[in-house]
């Protein structure tokens, strides 16, 4: 194996093993099999929901899992989005993976190798922390709900069968013992119950995390390309031979580029308008548990809802970072145009910069359908508005 394809697994198939298997990959042959991949997928997900749903509706008396119903609700929404999404409007993802294939085929040099690889590894450590804290939280979720004992459930189940003496519920991964007792599924099958529901949560994971991190992949490689073209339009003054054809290059690749960030924030826009009403639904509904649980001192509410609102608050957190990072670099790539020592050059040549810096002058921005701009302002605006109507609401219960 060869260092370039040494340096795109290293990249990318972290992210393939996220993707391949709910055929949101954008690599992948889309052929029957991915289909039937994704279509496998979207009905586990919809299973989830399904069954959240039920349990709800059963049982509306239950905070603490109406809770986590509501939090699997969102999450499954989320993935269902980003998988139906990914795999039939892919071609914003196609041209830019396909782009970062042909880019670790070309690219050489130490320089650019680094340059490469740093990006790399930052989309590795996006991927990972987002993907080990969602799973710490819901570990920790899973600790908290096995200390306490759910008797409100214990009733429920004995409205469906008189005869049923009072016993201790099944704990399931997530809430679904109203619905097993609705189906009848006998007390036996629960190690078969048990490993379902933990395979249907790992579709969910990466149904909706798993299409975060391709996201997250290819903007990062997106800005490694953007800090290489930083670095050539630095140095094509030195370059006396062949200055124009290499100029032309240069140009050439910054609108490609640009073309690239055009097709990734199209493909993108749908899902971050999803993700942002999706993250500020959350955020309210647990803080305003959060409040509820502290007026009470219930510390197991309080922990459970504490950990929700981390878990979105990190997702929408990684959008706006990554989002603001590929901002400012692709509008550094205008600076180092201007920053090169183009005053030396032919005149005819110094005008053409002048293009260069117009194209880097538009706000290169992701976009939620047009309506947001995703970008730390926006976070912290989320974040300012669900704390203002948080202590409108603590005051209301307050008094």
């Amino acid at each position: 194996m060869t260092s370039s394809e040494k340096d795109f697994a290293y990249a990318m198939n972290p992210l393939k093993i996220l993707a391949w298997p709910v055929g949101t990959w954008p690599l992948q042959k889309y052929n029957l099999f991915s289909t039937l991949r994704t279509i496998l997928s979207i009905t586990i997900l919809i299973t989830i929901l399904t069954i959240m749903s039920v349990e709800i509706w059963l049982d509306l008396n239950n905070a603490e899992k109406n809770l986590e119903a509501v939090m699997l609700i969102g999450c499954g929404v989320l993935a269902v989005s980003k998988v139906i999404w990914f795999h039939f409007n892919p071609y914003g993802l196609i041209t830019n993976f396909s782009s970062a294939v042909r880019d670790y085929k070309e690219f050489c040099g130490v320089e650019k190798r680094a340059i490469m690889r740093q990006h790399a590894y930052m989309s590795r450590v996006a991927c990972v922390g987002v993907m080990g804290f969602s799973f710490t939280a819901v570990t920790l979720m899973s600790i908290t709900q096995a200390l306490t004992k759910d008797n409100t459930t214990v009733n429920q189940r004995n409205k469906f069968d008189n005869n049923t003496t009072q016993k201790e519920p099944m704990n399931y991964p997530f809430p679904s013992e109203l619905t097993m007792e609705i189906l009848h599924i006998p007390e036996n099958s629960y190690p078969l119950i048990f490993i379902t529901e933990n395979i249907m949560l790992l579709v969910m994971s990466a149904g909706n995390l798993g299409s975060d991190s391709l996201f997250f992949g290819i903007a990062f490689h997106l800005c490694g390309q953007a800090g290489i073209l930083k670095m050539e339009f630095n140095r094509f003054i030195d370059e006396s031979e062949n200055m124009i054809r290499h100029f032309h290059e240069l140009a050439s690749r910054h609108y490609h580029l640009l073309k690239l960030f055009k097709d990734l924030n199209d493909t993108m826009s749908t899902i971050l308008l999803i993700q942002l009403l999706t993250s500020y639904f959350l955020i309210c509904i647990t803080g305003f548990q959060f409040i509820l649980s502290l007026n009470v001192h219930n510390i197991v509410m309080v922990m459970k809802t504490f950990i929700v609102m981390s878990i979105v608050m990190s997702q929408l957190f990684a959008y706006s970072y990554v989002a603001e990072y590929l901002k400012n670099t692709m509008e550094e790539i205008g600076y180092a145009a201007y920053c090169s020592s183009w005053y030396n050059i032919p005149s005819y040549l110094s005008r053409d910069i002048v293009f260069v810096l117009r194209k880097s002058q538009d706000p290169m921005q992701l976009r939620a359908q047009h309506f947001f701009v995703v970008n730390m302002e926006t976070y912290m605006s989320i974040v300012k508005t669900s704390m203002s109507y948080l202590s409108v609401l603590r005051v209301m219960i307050t008094t």
